[in-house]
């Protein structure tokens, strides 16, 4: 059932058996397969259903190192996340591109320094399958030949594989909507955690110091916590809790962040005046069995292997002619955008569609998802600023650095080269990619070595008994994808792996 945290303040000791923190996919995911098994949990969110500015001010932090949008801009407190911040279109909803990490991202790759997981992408495709289901989408299929005609690139670098596309509502409200029935959970809105109790050994968690507006703060008891609210977030909590007495090794904790920026620097100018129909594979499609789908240029897992490129993949979004650009500027400024739109559209996708290509849009962008890798140098701190709890704020520090350049750059001049075929490339060379694709990794990394990771293989914090992460902050790479679909197996992985301890 749904609670409001203002309703158990007042100093009040709430137990339970699971304490989750945290009510964005990652913890309504954990909550709910715990709640299947009848275990009682109680889920902390300091969001609630509505935006409030009050609320989303608490994300607020500090940023040093190369230009970024901002932890504020970036992250949401809400009933499901930083899925209210999702903004792909799909229909007249909004939702995500899904795809799996892939064999290689698992991988310990020599010449990629702290690369590996502990587990194999073959130990959690079970999770991966289920996964598929809790977000609403087809098949754990992203083959491209499995869903239709390709292009044949012929190149040995490059080959088809594909995006699903799947909405907010069809991952967040099924998740929402469970708990809220289940009479042995909790989903409390309008509570913020403060800060975690911690034994005298160090080694348990033994509770949750919550504050709800207007009420004095309340604590909740639990057998096990599992902390799910974000990379940033995630390594906040646990820097405070060590500061507690917590014996979290501290010697990777807020290390390791990952972005996945996206680089524009690629310019593709069709040779052919049927180009759109012949391609209209890699535009955003309906696959036979209702699936909404794009087909996407992915990097082979034999050129990633010795580290002389990234991981990434390859989307092709159209660019709006100048003139067309310059009509929608008007448009824009007199309110009449969406008169335009079917005649004179912005671009990105939905090109196969057009009627007149060579009218509308100059070319197509190659938009590269990339990959960036783990560095120490790139983490979160606690800042000298304090939140109006008192607590402290998050400083990311964060650089895209040089040897990732470099990877990008010969990756710009392969890609270049094996779709020469589809048309002119051009290539800016001095562009820089965009680092803000809000998809915030590694804070709390997986590792077999506590000297080496945070958590363990079951994402249990190393050296303490019973608290537990959940979420991107756990990858020790993030490779180039959205990570929700990871971020969902894993939690189901978690509450099948809570319920059996």
């Amino acid at each position: 059932m749904e609670v409001d945290g203002k309703t158990l303040g007042g100093g009040t000791v709430e137990e339970t058996d699971i304490c989750v923190i945290g009510a964005g996919p990652a913890g309504l995911v954990v909550a709910r397969g715990l709640a299947e098994r009848g275990r009682d949990v109680l889920v902390l969110e300091s969001g609630a259903r509505e935006n409030e500015p009050a609320v989303q001010a608490l994300n607020d932090g500090d940023v040093m190192g190369d230009a970024y949008a901002g932890l504020r801009e970036t992250r949401h407190r809400a009933l499901g996340g930083t899925t209210a911040l999702w903004n792909t279109p799909i229909g007249k909803d909004v939702g995500a591109k899904y795809a799996p990490l892939g064999d290689i991202d698992f991988e310990q790759r020599p010449t990629v320094e702290h690369s590996g997981w502990p587990i194999t992408f073959a130990e959690l495709a079970p999770w991966y399958v289920r996964a598929q289901g809790i977000c609403g989408i087809g098949p754990f299929e992203y083959e491209g030949s499995a869903w239709g005609r390709c292009v044949d690139t012929s190149g040995p670098v490059l080959a088809t594989r594909i995006y699903q596309f799947g909405s907010r509502r069809a991952l967040v409200d099924p998740l929402l909507s469970d708990l809220g029935r289940a009479t042995n959970v909790r989903l409390c809105s309008n509570a913020t955690l403060v800060g975690l109790e911690v034994d005298a050994s160090g080694r348990r968690a033994t509770g949750a110091v919550v504050v709800s507006p207007g009420v004095p703060a309340w604590t909740v008891r639990a057998q096990q916590y599992v902390v799910a609210g974000g990379a940033v977030e995630n390594a906040r909590v646990l820097l405070l809790a060590a500061g507690a007495g917590l014996r979290v090794s501290i010697s990777w904790l807020g290390r390791g962040f990952m972005e996945h920026p996206r680089d524009r620097a690629l310019i593709l100018r069709p040779r052919s005046k049927d180009f759109h129909q012949a391609a209209a594979f890699y535009d955003q499609h309906q696959a036979a069995d209702g699936t909404m789908i794009v087909g996407r240029f992915a990097v082979r897992d034999e050129a990633i292997r010795d580290g002389t490129l990234p991981n990434a993949s390859a989307t092709l979004l159209a660019r709006a002619h100048p003139s067309v650009a310059r009509v929608r500027a008007v448009a824009n400024r007199i309110g009449a955008l969406a008169l335009v739109d079917r005649w004179a559209p912005s671009g990105g996708h939905g090109w196969s569609r057009q009627r007149d290509l060579e009218r509308v849009f100059d070319g197509f962008t190659i938009l590269l998802n990339l990959e960036q890798t783990p560095s120490p140098e790139n983490r979160v701190v606690l800042g000298e600023r304090r939140d109006t709890h008192g607590v402290p704020v998050p400083e990311l520090r964060w650089r895209w650095h040089t040897a990732d350049h470099a990877r990008l750059t010969r990756l710009r001049d392969v890609v270049a080269r094996e779709l020469a075929e589809l048309g002119r490339i051009e290539i800016a060379a001095d562009a820089i990619p965009d680092p803000n694709a809000h998809h915030h990794a590694g804070t709390t990394r997986m590792h077999a070595d506590e000297a080496r990771g945070v958590v363990d293989a079951h994402c249990r914090v190393h050296g303490v008994e019973n608290v537990f992460v959940a979420g991107a902050s756990v990858f020790p790479t993030a490779g180039f994808v959205n990570p929700v679909l990871t971020i969902v197996a894993l939690a189901a992985r978690l509450a099948d792996h809570l319920h059996d301890r």
